[in-house]
């Protein structure tokens, strides 16, 4: 049932198939999520002395975000945050391979719908940010449904 009126309380082993789904519509992209491109510096955390923070990328270097998509589940949107709008590209990639397949674009700020994308043991998604020298990014949101 959906709405048991007791606790459940179990002691032993418990042997489960499928997978335990928690009621989770989201998953953050923190800062530590993005990683450079090859062409110059790292990210950074640009660390302003008004207290603010964000992170950004040397020059005109794009930044990447890799996020697992969680076992039964399905990744339905992106959105990045950030003070600028360039463009997005939202991949579906896997460990295994150096392959990836665009399942959506758009631009910072705004929200993203993707081709929807299953878990499997193997795929994630890579998302590409083509960044404006000086373009602020704060983190990110990938907006995730019960399959």
């Amino acid at each position: 049932t959906t709405t048991p009126t007791k606790t459940l309380d179990v002691s032993g082993d418990i042997n489960l198939t499928g997978n335990i789904l928690p009621g989770i519509t989201g998953i953050k992209i923190l800062p530590r999520d993005f990683i450079a491109d090859d062409g110059g510096r790292p990210v950074a955390i640009d660390d302003v002395t008004n207290g603010k923070r964000h992170i950004e990328s040397h020059s005109n270097y794009p930044m990447f975000a890799s996020v697992e998509i969680p076992p039964g589940f399905k990744a339905t949107s992106v959105l990045i945050y950030g003070n600028g709008t360039s463009a997005v590209t939202v991949n579906k990639a896997d460990i295994n391979s150096a392959t990836i397949t665009s399942v959506g674009s758009g631009s910072i700020g705004s929200p993203i719908t993707i081709t929807h994308t299953l878990a499997t043991t193997t795929n994630y998604l890579l998302i590409e940010l083509a960044q404006t020298s000086g373009e602020k990014v704060y983190g990110g949101l990938v907006s995730i449904l019960k399959n």
